[in-house]
């Protein structure tokens, strides 16, 4: 019922000001996701092969628990590597350990070996293993910045500027075993450049139309003329955050 009462609106309003096309596109920067991978499947199944290998090719325990989560017990690394110079990767996890636990979420280089670097402790990072945390990485050129559930943990430079990465879930500090965890999601954002227009009222916009709207990019719903009061924030039915 909203939906054809916004639309309604639009078609009095529009027949009694001027209406203008979406133009003036300029370049906005929004974040897309490039891996996201919920582990759905039967129960004893192997993780998706195209995205998921076991970290040095050898025999693992790496399987779904048939309840949306990833029953890990070896290192299991991306199969593709991140060539963006910027990104986000986030992981959710359970498993114990007393120190190092931004390791559950690891980065390795373009060969598979640990990246050349150096280290620098920002907070403790120590977890129980009876509930899930949100483990993330943030990449630039230069740096790898580790948080556990919103709190910065380590930093790390790098000695190879802008080299790929892949990802690597393992909660032992180097050997091949880990302690046992269970994964429940792992996502992975990169900034790209995209054109946007500036949003404006009394503006015909389309499906699939990019508007920015307070240094924020949306993508446009369903084909309307916006109205004062319609902006992007305020109206979801019109408008998803791109």
């Amino acid at each position: 019922m909203r939906g054809r009462a916004l639309f309604a609106a639009a078609v009095m309003i529009a027949g009694a000001v001027a209406v203008t096309s979406a133009t003036g596109a300029e370049a906005a920067t929004v974040n897309r996701t490039v891996l996201s991978d919920g582990f759905s499947g039967d129960r004893g199944d192997r993780p998706n092969g195209d995205v998921w290998a076991l970290a040095d090719g050898r025999r693992g325990i790496a399987v779904l628990d048939g309840d949306g989560r990833l029953a890990l017990g070896s290192a299991l690394r991306t199969t593709k590597t991140f060539p963006q110079q910027y990104g986000r990767a986030e992981a959710r996890i359970q498993g114990r350990r007393t120190d190092g636990a931004w390791r559950a979420l690891g980065v390795l280089d373009a060969r598979g070996g640990v990246p050349a670097g150096s280290l620098e402790t920002l907070g403790p990072d120590r977890v129980d293993g009876d509930d899930f945390h949100t483990y993330a990485v943030d990449w630039t050129p230069t740096t790898l910045t580790w948080s556990l559930d919103g709190r910065a943990v380590l930093r790390f430079t790098r000695a190879a500027k802008g080299e790929p990465l892949m990802l690597v879930l393992n909660m032992a500090s180097g050997g091949y075993y880990s302690n046992g965890m269970l994964v429940d999601w792992v996502t992975v954002r990169t900034p790209v450049q995209v054109d946007a227009a500036k949003w404006k009222a009394y503006t015909a916009y389309k499906p699939g139309q990019l508007v920015e709207y307070k240094k924020v990019v949306y993508q446009v719903r369903e084909a309307h003329t916006s109205l004062p009061g319609w902006q992007p924030d305020l109206v979801p039915a019109l408008f998803a955050k791109a």
